[in-house]
């Protein structure tokens, strides 16, 4: 994936822009992001990361790709920005962590979301019930590597190696075997990603 994180956003201008435009063309690239909105820090200025967000979801548009979606501290916007420019693009929702009702948004858009080690918290009761309401078929894997490792490795270093504590999570809140979800979630990210064998 090419792509600018919206904490980075403030060192963009048109010149950058132009060079993530001819490397998202390189026929290696099969998705635009990390883009998207945080809120958490105060840099930089919502309008700055709202401005690039927005240019982002039209190069994937441009270049038919999906996007990958950062949103942290910043659902309103984010979903408010996405209706108008990302509703029918494609893509995950990166590292989601809101509840039940904005993941019905995002679903309802064609979205696939994106479910990493923060399931495994004991005290990630939203994002557990977003994911028991979820169809699996809408379900991705995620690190973040190397934040957000899943219980029992929660604060050190997060890998792959982490995923299958994720996996077994999910299971256990659909009710399915770990092996029904590896196997989905793989086609999800092969859908995705419009990968082939």
């Amino acid at each position: 994936a090419a792509g600018v994180h919206p904490s980075s956003t403030a060192e963009l201008d048109e010149e950058k822009f132009a060079e993530l435009r001819v490397l998202a063309q390189s026929g290696k690239i099969v998705a635009i992001g990390e883009n998207g909105l945080d809120y958490y820090w105060e840099e930089p200025d919502k309008e700055i990361q709202k401005k690039w967000f927005v240019a982002q979801l039209d190069l994937a548009r441009r270049l038919k790709l999906p996007v990958i979606i950062h949103s942290r501290d910043a659902a309103a916007d984010t979903l408010e920005i996405m209706k108008e420019h990302g509703r029918d693009l494609g893509g995950v929702i990166h590292c989601f962590s809101y509840g039940p009702e904005m993941a019905r948004e995002y679903l309802k858009m064609g979205y696939y979301l994106g479910i990493g080690g923060v399931v495994t918290f004991t005290n990630a009761k939203k994002l557990k019930e977003v994911v028991k309401e979820t169809p699996i078929d809408r379900i991705v894997l995620e690190t973040d590597c190397p934040y957000l490792s899943p219980v029992p490795n929660r604060g050190k270093r997060n890998s792959s190696l982490n995923l299958p504590y994720v996996v077994d999570m999910i299971a256990e809140l659909k009710g399915i075997t770990a092996k029904e979800v590896m196997e989905k979630t793989w086609e999800n990210a092969k859908a995705l990603y419009r990968m082939t064998e």
